[in-house]
């Protein structure tokens, strides 16, 4: 807004002609604002994305914690706090930030039952885009989201798209507010059937008929996932939610992260982006774990592509599906990295604790709780971690060593 709007409009509220005032936090907290505030009849401060203000959140801003400052100029005034992706940690943390005194609670049903949820193992970027494009050219007569990791990804995805007749255009933060708001007018208007984006699109966007959305790539989190998966199938008609992933996309989304995310915030960070993993690694109802997350029970769906082949199995076989025997194949290498980062200092039994995340003795006196390898394991049975190191053992690539109490070491030759 320039700077006589922004006057204009603080001149009607003053005058009580403005109703409802959207703000954002960092405008919201600024002293000459607070000053307008106090001239106007206050009565409810409403808070949207709440889950910004918690440290535990997904999409954390620091500016939202300012916003309890405003009780002391205002101290007679209600809050209220709105998000639709609050774990029960994080309703706690805003309960706690805007000081909210035996709030009433309000939660809502998490699932979406129109939503089907399937996850793909891809790890060649040709392959995955191949089926990506094959996916959407069956449904070409509808609309979808396809999220992309950067910039270049939204480009190169939706000229992909394009050579195959498919109505497709790129959205980020890079391009122009003209540009984007005209792809947002073609896609609400029909005029292109895709949008090939990044994170930056969906917020504002309420397109009921969304039929389809897919994570071309692993999305950082959970929280993040299930916000722009439910942006498809409004309508409450029966839409897709698909997810490519591979061990490449969780490891070059860590990087990112660690290189945009202070450290005293990266074991949150990174302990989300091990639950998304997670996620795509079970075996289980996608739905039931989904949900669980946000501390809501269900039994299995029936409807997601875990459920789906459980189906076609016992129609097989009438047998479950073998539990897992071993840790998947590309956890090894982060095994193996962390074995030799605390090689001979730690027994198998205290390897094995340490990849669970369990905060053993050994593991406070080292100070390994810092450690990147510490809980990459967590979501796995002990009895599969143990016979995980065990297999490496076997192979040659760990290795135990000592006199009385038998250490871990790396396979290579112990030196002299």
């Amino acid at each position: 807004l320039t700077y006589d709007r922004q006057r204009s409009i603080e001149a009607a509220a003053i005058a009580g002609k403005i109703r409802i005032l959207y703000v954002s936090p960092e405008r919201a907290v600024q002293a000459d604002f607070v000053d307008m505030l106090q001239k106007c009849s206050v009565s409810l401060f409403a808070v949207d994305e709440a889950h910004c203000i918690s440290m535990w959140g997904h999409q954390f801003r620091p500016e939202y914690r300012r916003i309890k400052g405003l009780r002391a100029f205002f101290p007679g005034v209600p809050f209220a706090a709105f998000t639709a992706t609050a774990t029960k940690r994080v309703r706690e943390d805003i309960i706690n930030e805007l000081r909210l005194q035996s709030p009433d609670v309000f939660i809502g049903n998490f699932d979406r039952p129109n939503l089907r949820y399937a996850v793909y193992k891809e790890p060649h970027r040709e392959v995955r885009m191949k089926k990506i494009a094959s996916y959407v050219m069956a449904h070409r007569n509808v609309s979808g989201i396809i999220y992309c990791f950067s910039r270049a990804d939204t480009e190169e995805m939706a000229a992909y798209l394009m050579k195959s007749q498919i109505m497709a255009s790129p959205y980020h933060a890079g391009m122009s507010t003209r540009d984007r708001a005209r792809v947002q007018e073609m896609f609400q208007s029909n005029t292109i059937s895709v949008v090939c984006a990044t994170i930056a699109f969906g917020m504002g966007i309420d397109k009921p008929d969304v039929r389809y959305v897919i994570h071309a790539h692993m999305p950082k989190d959970l929280e993040s996932y299930y916000q722009e998966t439910g942006r498809a199938g409004r309508d409450g008609l029966a839409s897709d939610c698909l997810l490519f992933y591979s061990a490449g996309d969780r490891a070059k989304m860590l990087r990112l992260m660690e290189k945009e995310t202070d450290e005293a915030k990266m074991p949150a960070v990174r302990e989300r982006l091990y639950q998304l993993y997670f996620y795509c690694e079970t075996k289980e109802c996608r739905r039931k774990l989904l949900l669980k997350y946000f501390d809501q029970e269900m039994d299995n769906c029936g409807n997601c592509d875990n459920c789906a082949a459980k189906k076609r199995s016992t129609r097989k076989t009438a047998k479950q599906p073998k539990a897992d025997t071993y840790l998947p194949k590309e956890m090894e290498e982060e095994i193996l990295f962390a074995a030799g980062e605390l090689e001979g200092l730690l027994t198998v039994s205290e390897f094995v604790s340490f990849l669970i995340g369990l905060d053993r003795l050994k593991t406070k006196t080292l100070g390994l709780r810092r450690h990147k390898g510490y809980g990459m394991a967590k979501y796995h049975q002990r009895s599969v971690v143990t016979a995980t190191v065990e297999k490496l053992i076997e192979e040659g690539k760990l290795r135990t060593a000592g006199t009385t109490i038998q250490k871990l070491y790396t396979g290579k030759t112990e030196k002299s």
